[in-house]
């Protein structure tokens, strides 16, 4: 039986015929398909679609060409439009796993600020004072010593009982800061 008796045979729901095409047909545009995705699970999966679409709209199925030729053609542009989507789903699957790589940023970044933050109010009043001038305001050594109208050797004290007491606060947190 030739293919296009085949195919106006599936056109009535003769379930054999479908199943001889299929069986003809199958394995060459498996090939065929692989082509295109270089992968066999999905050349696999296009093919089986394109044969699922074939039978679900056999009754108004038309092949103006050779069966053969319209098997591959349909099979080329269901691998392309497989292939499109993969392409669109791997950029949002990418800008997703961006999205959440800095929203797990943005959470420790704000762990880590939140435990700064505390360190730093948990200091000595004149020095966590000192610290604050030099470290958030940008002031020299001198200028704070102006400003607080004490020596700039205060200031280098302050600043170095500040260094040491946020290291011993800060270091169970180290694992958070240095990765």
């Amino acid at each position: 039986m030739t293919d296009k008796e085949l195919i106006n045979k599936i056109k009535n729901g003769n379930e054999p015929a479908f199943d001889a095409l299929f069986r003809k047909y199958y394995a060459s545009l498996a090939r065929f398909a692989m082509m295109f995705t270089k992968n066999e699970d999905n050349a696999d999966e296009i093919v089986q679609s394109f044969f699922v679409r074939l039978w679900e709209q056999k009754e108004g199925l038309k092949i103006n060409s050779s069966v053969k030729s319209y098997f591959y053609t349909s099979v080329r542009n269901t691998a392309l439009n497989f292939l499109k989507k993969e392409k669109t789903r791997n950029i949002y699957q990418k800008k997703h796993e961006a999205e959440s790589k800095n929203d797990i940023l943005d959470i420790e970044n704000n762990k880590i600020t939140k435990i700064y933050e505390t360190a730093v109010n948990n200091l000595p009043e004149r020095t966590k004072e000192v610290f604050v001038l030099s470290k958030n305001e940008g002031l020299t050594y001198k200028e704070i010593a102006d400003y607080l109208q004490i020596s700039a050797k205060t200031v280098e004290n302050n600043m170095g009982i500040a260094f040491k007491k946020l290291r011993e606060m800060l270091m169970p947190y180290k694992h958070l800061i240095y990765k």
